[in-house]
């Protein structure tokens, strides 16, 4: 499996917490990142995911993936001002005119608002990414599992996180296997290449097939589908670090919808460009979000000293 982008226990404070508490954390986030429209809020809530990423030991794979999502980003700006030609500031203007679409023309407004939404992606993808690499999916099913979600729709999830991972690691392998034979992917005119590529696609495609009737035999010799009552062979328990933690996202949550419903976190980016001003009561909501937010490293580092304490 590979394991860049995938979960890998390393003994930090953030992989001793309780499954429930990264699921919830990121529920706070989304909802603040979905929630929100004001670029310092939409900046904070992102900037919340750092220190999280760096205490649990992960800061080279998440900066790893946030290489590709920071050109996600640049797009996402890019088709903005290209396509939305809204606002009163222009800052440039073709002098040519293209048929349907009028002059092209780049406003302040539209590279505000492509920016705003570029922190709302990397805001979502950087805390999915951590928990992905902090909660094992085993875990996380189990968490669900205990939620009474349906187990048919857990089991799928918690095998589409694996997949990806798992497809990666064998198109390498199966590259590497290809490129010792004398293939070269790189070399050669287009049509070559993509050519080439097939012994990458076939054998892939086969293997993955493979797979997927290895477990559905698996699913199937260990009676899946069987109403039971469920038992688990490992669990975690809710301790006090994790029952902190829990509760202070849950005022995280409450908070995020105290400042959706007084209109704070609000920002007007068309027809023009808003002030960026906010009271003191706001920032002070800010404040405490993410307060709220940084609590798990925290939670996680008493709750590492717990562990190697009682060992």
């Amino acid at each position: 499996m590979n394991l860049q982008f995938s979960y890998r226990r390393n003994g930090s404070g953030i992989h001793h917490l309780n499954p429930f508490v990264m699921p919830a954390w990121v529920a706070v986030i989304l909802v603040a990142a979905m929630t929100v429209s004001h670029p310092v809020w939409l900046l904070v809530v992102f900037l919340s995911t750092v220190p999280v990423a760096y205490a649990a030991g992960v800061g080279r794979q998440w900066r790893g993936l946030m290489k590709f999502v920071l050109w996600m980003c640049v797009a996402i700006v890019v088709i903005n001002v290209l396509v939305n030609q809204q606002g009163s500031n222009v800052l440039l203007q073709a002098g040519f005119r293209v048929p349907l679409l009028g002059v092209p023309m780049m406003t302040a407004e539209a590279l505000a608002f492509g920016g705003a939404m570029a922190l709302r992606l990397a805001a979502i993808i950087s805390a999915f990414t951590l928990l992905n690499l902090c909660v094992h999916p085993d875990d996380l099913m189990r968490a669900a599992i205990k939620l009474r979600l349906p187990y048919r729709s857990v089991l799928v999830t918690s095998l589409s996180t694996r997949f990806i991972p798992v497809l990666v690691a064998d198109a390498r392998t199966i590259s590497e296997v290809q490129q010792s034979r004398g293939l070269s992917f790189g070399s050669g005119s287009l049509v070559q290449r993509v050519r080439n590529r097939g012994a990458l696609v076939f054998p892939l495609l086969s293997n993955s097939l493979d797979r997927a009737v290895q477990v559905a035999e698996a699913m199937e010799s260990r009676a899946y589908g069987v109403t039971v009552r469920r038992t688990f062979y490992r669990d975690v328990p809710l301790v006090r670090e994790d029952v902190a933690a829990l509760l202070v996202l849950f005022g995280g949550m409450a908070l995020v919808i105290i400042v959706r419903t007084f209109g704070f976190g609000v920002y007007e980016y068309y027809p023009a460009l808003g002030d960026l001003f906010m009271s003191p009561a706001e920032w002070l909501m800010l404040a405490l979000l993410s307060a709220s937010l940084l609590f798990v490293v925290a939670a996680g580092i008493v709750r590492r000293r717990r562990t190697h304490d009682s060992i």
